[in-house]
C-alpha cells in the first residue's frame, strides 16, 4: 500500500512539475464582434445590451469584445436579423416578436402579454432552459425561417403591457373609435 501511495504521489509530483514548466499559451487577438440592436440609443434596452457586451468581455480577459451598436447604425432595427443571416453584421439584439412577419410563431419565444402559455418570464427561462424550448427556438431559426443563425436568449423580460386605458376593455367592440 506505501509503495503504491509513494509511487502515486511521485507521479503526480512529477507531472505538477512538468506542467509548471509549460511555456504559458500564446495569447491570441481578441475577437471583435459587430452586434447591433433593435432599441435606440436612449432605451434602457440599449444600456442593458451595452452591460452584455461590457460583462462578455470581462467574462473572457478581453479576448471577446461585442460593440454593441444601436438601431440604425448599419441596418435598419428590423433588418438586423435578416443582416446577420447575411454576414452584414455579426449579431443582433432584439425581441422574437419582431418577426412576426416572417412567421407568427416567433411570439411563442418573447414576452408577450400574459408569456406564451401563460408563462412570466422566470416560468419561460425555465421553459428555454430546462423544458426543451432551446430545441424548439433553435429549430425555429433554423428549418422554419431558413435562417443562418444561432439565437440565445441574453435575459427575460417580464410581458409588457397592452396598453392604458380611460374606460375598462370588455370586448372588442371596446376598441372601437380609439
Amino acid at each position: 500500500m506505501f509503495r503504491e501511495t509513494s509511487a502515486m504521489a511521485a507521479a503526480l509530483a512529477f507531472a505538477a512539475a512538468a506542467f509548471a514548466q509549460q511555456p504559458a499559451p500564446a495569447t491570441s487577438a481578441a475577437k471583435t464582434y459587430k452586434f447591433q440592436s433593435t432599441w435606440p440609443a436612449s432605451l434602457t434596452l440599449q444600456d442593458n445590451f451595452k452591460m452584455f457586451a461590457e460583462r462578455l468581455d470581462k467574462l473572457t480577459g478581453g479576448q471577446i469584445k461585442i460593440e454593441a451598436m444601436a438601431a440604425g447604425q448599419i441596418v435598419p432595427a428590423f433588418e438586423i436579423l435578416d443582416a446577420t443571416h447575411k454576414k452584414v453584421i455579426d449579431g443582433g439584439h432584439g425581441v422574437a416578436y419582431y418577426w412576426v412577419g416572417k412567421n407568427k410563431a416567433a411570439t411563442l419565444f418573447a414576452a408577450t402579454p400574459a408569456g406564451p402559455f401563460g408563462m412570466d418570464h422566470f416560468d419561460f427561462l425555465g421553459w428555454m432552459n430546462e423544458g426543451g424550448g432551446m430545441d424548439l427556438y433553435w429549430e425555429f431559426y433554423r428549418d422554419v425561417l431558413k435562417l443562418n443563425i444561432v439565437a440565445w436568449p441574453i435575459g427575460g423580460a417580464s410581458p409588457q403591457a397592452f396598453g392604458w386605458f380611460k374606460r375598462p376593455i370588455k370586448s372588442l367592440a371596446d376598441f372601437k373609435g380609439m
